[in-house]
């Protein structure tokens, strides 16, 4: 496991990399209409991908890992690298660059993306829940929190008053402070 999560440290720390190239893009330049949707969602992103290393690097086997146990981790390398490449513009034109509009054209992508992160990780939660458990109520207690933001990431998908993406982020926000509560 020690080399994979050599690989998996150094993958996500290419998608930290594009996030900050992206961000850097964005601070320097002097055509940026600044909203405060897209770079919340980028600061989320970037929650998530250290939240997902501090998840794996709390492994505490030292037994190899096999190729197809791998996969799944590999595919949320793989979604959480694109995440991070679109969390904030790439390229700012000549007319420079609304992050209000970039956001909404590009929120079904992002939050899509973002599921497709989320629900494995859900998934490997209530896993870990129902492991370390003994009672369908300490099971409830632990892994109920993962169904909470399934719903904000929902809303977020599909919100496009600006009034609904704040309580979506509001919502979401919860869960990012839970997840900073995990320990190694």
């Amino acid at each position: 496991m020690e080399q994979a999560l050599v690989f998996i440290s150094i993958v996500l720390g290419v998608a930290v990399a594009f996030e900050l190239e992206n961000l850097n893009r964005l601070i320097r330049s002097k055509q940026v209409k600044w909203h405060w949707a897209q770079p919340l969602f980028a600061l989320f992103v970037l929650m998530t991908i250290t939240s997902f290393w501090w998840m794996v690097a709390d492994r505490t086997d030292e037994e190899p890992i096999s190729l197809a146990a791998f996969m799944p981790l590999m595919w949320i390398l793989v979604i959480l690298n694109l995440l991070a490449a679109a969390a904030l513009p790439d390229k700012i034109g000549e007319d420079g660059v609304d992050l209000a509009a970039y956001y909404q054209d590009n929120r079904r992508y992002l939050w899509g993306l973002y599921l497709l992160v989320f629900l494995p990780l859900a998934a490997n939660w209530i896993a870990v829940s129902a492991a370390r458990t003994s009672s369908f109520g300490e099971f409830w207690g632990m892994a109920s929190g993962e169904f909470i933001p399934l719903i904000f990431i929902i809303l977020l998908f599909f919100a496009k008053r600006w009034w609904l993406v704040g309580v979506g982020f509001a919502g979401l926000s919860t869960t990012l402070l839970t997840w900073m509560t995990r320990t190694l």
